[in-house]
């Protein structure tokens, strides 16, 4: 009977979460508040990104943004350090998606800061606590203690994408955990990378285009066409961390941009109430230890590779480092003297840059192609700017000297002046640009230390390999728990979880 109550348990949470075609775990369940959850997600490969919210009643207390490729992404999801105490659901979706506020993991959120709570969402009870059950339950996975390390084994027969974390065991157990037994991803759509920003052009002008750029960085620039209504939908190739992002209406007046947010915002209904007890003050002090420990001094944390790619990466460009030459007082200068790739000129009053296309060198006819001029990858349309801008700012000036399309138009090259900064320093634009603070998808991350003693959210295992892990070096009498979740080459599900003791 326990064991059919427990499938039951395990296939409702995971037909809950995997509803929309996606399946998300966690690192573990129980956490302080400012500590970061460690994310995996699992989902049918067609999919860009992924939308995360922590949700209770009262709301959201946090959002991020999972890039997915191929069906899998991995990323953190920062817990605010004024988060009330109590239990929060993971809500998952994908953008343009309305979530499911009830399906989700439940996470216990533990705030040693501050006294707030989440109304209605604690109670205090007079007992003692219990200790962690020892338990074993999988499928598509063999562990095997030897000597100091757990080795786990791949004998589901298929090679398997999988999620592993062992974390420490303690009185503040919280919910049950999810589990991806019961997850099928939906069918394949058609592929897709980056995530699309929309938003609309707001004012008595109308701009027909408008370009989205992140300063300092090459990859993260387009352009797209707004509707008759003003409205757009910018695919961009995938930015992240938090970002300033900086939005250009091009061909209007009198109009500026403005972005939509990717998050619903859901009130999550039918949580569970976290109860506290006295026996738990010991746990709560050391896990706060050990946070601000780890806060002083994280050399724990290992960023994962993550794919970039942009329009003008294929080819390799003609790269001018300024300190290498005299240094002259104007860009124009810069230009005649240093770059005989690039020239200047003036027509109808207006400047215009144009570089030397490459394939007209190699076949002997010079042909000056109208080019797109960046400074720190923000493209400005105005290039009364470039001749404007003090040279001494710059560290180099990159000519990609062939055609690209950005969104809708193609340029006749590429000019992107990279200053010291890399935040456009000096830069004026008027009064119809906006710049934005942006949060991108967060770059997954694998780390260790006193609470999650591994956590690795994206590996791999061929049928028949095995993994070996260090044993964590705690206290005798210290419970463990390993989780490991994933998806077999053929799509079905595979786990295996343990508690044991040291």
């Amino acid at each position: 009977m326990k064991r059919l109550l427990i499938s039951l348990v395990l296939m409702f949470t995971a037909l809950g979460t995997g509803a929309q075609g996606l399946y998300v775990a966690t690192d573990k369940s129980c956490y302080l508040a400012g500590e970061l959850i460690g994310c995996s997600a699992f989902c049918s490969p067609g999919h860009p990104v992924a939308c995360l919210e922590l949700v209770s009643a009262e709301g959201s207390a946090a959002q991020g943004k999972i890039a997915l490729y191929d069906g899998r992404g991995a990323g953190t999801l920062a817990i605010p350090f004024d988060t009330p105490t109590g239990n929060y659901r993971l809500v998952s979706y994908f953008p343009g998606q309305q979530p499911d506020a009830s399906a989700g993991p439940v996470l216990s959120i533990f705030n040693t800061l501050c006294t707030d709570r989440v109304k209605g969402g604690v109670e205090v009870v007079d007992r003692g606590g219990a200790a962690p059950v020892v338990s074993q339950v999988g499928y598509g996975f063999a562990v095997d203690i030897v000597r100091d390390s757990l080795v786990i084994s791949n004998i589901s027969g298929s090679d398997v994408s999988f999620c592993v974390s062992l974390y420490r065991e303690d009185s503040l157990l919280g919910a049950p955990r999810s589990s991806i037994a019961s997850f099928k991803p939906l069918p394949a759509g058609e592929v897709s990378y980056g995530e699309a920003i929309s938003g609309r052009v707001v004012g008595s002008g109308r701009a027909g285009r408008v370009i989205l750029a992140v300063p300092g960085s090459k990859t993260d620039c387009c352009q797209a066409e707004t509707a008759p209504d003003g409205s757009f939908c910018a695919q961009t190739e995938t930015i992240y961390g938090d970002v300033d992002l900086v939005c250009i209406p091009l061909d209007g007046n009198d109009c500026h941009v403005e972005i939509d947010s990717p998050f619903c915002s859901p009130a999550a209904d039918g949580l569970p109430r976290l109860e506290i007890f006295r026996a738990m003050e010991g746990d709560l002090l050391r896990r706060h230890a050990a946070m601000l420990r780890k806060a002083a001094l994280d050399t724990l944390s290992l960023s994962l590779p993550v794919r970039r790619e942009h329009f003008f990466l294929e080819r390799e460009c003609h790269s001018y480092i300024l300190d290498d030459y005299t240094r002259f007082p104007t860009m124009e200068e810069v230009f005649v003297e240093i770059i005989p790739e690039v020239k200047m000129r003036r027509r109808a009053g207006k400047v215009r840059i144009y570089s030397l296309m490459e394939k007209s060198v190699t076949d002997g006819v010079p042909r000056w192609g109208d080019a797109v001029v960046m400074i720190d990858g923000v493209p400005v349309p105005d290039q009364g700017l470039i001749e404007s801008y003090d040279p001494a700012l710059v560290k180099r000036i990159d000519i990609y000297p062939y055609r690209y399309k950005l969104g809708g138009p193609v340029f006749d090259g590429v000019i992107n002046l990279v200053t010291f900064k890399g935040n456009m320093p000096g830069l004026q634009f008027d009064e119809s640009v906006r710049i934005y603070s942006y949060h991108g998808c967060s770059v997954p991350m694998s780390f260790s230390g006193s609470e999650t003693f591994y956590w690795h959210p994206m590996s791999e295992l061929p049928a028949g390999a095995s993994l070996s892990l260090p044993l964590p070096q705690a206290d005798k009498g210290t419970y463990c728990t390993l989780s490991v979740e994933g998806l077999a080459s053929g799509g079905g599900a595979v786990y295996f979880r343990k508690t044991f003791s040291r």
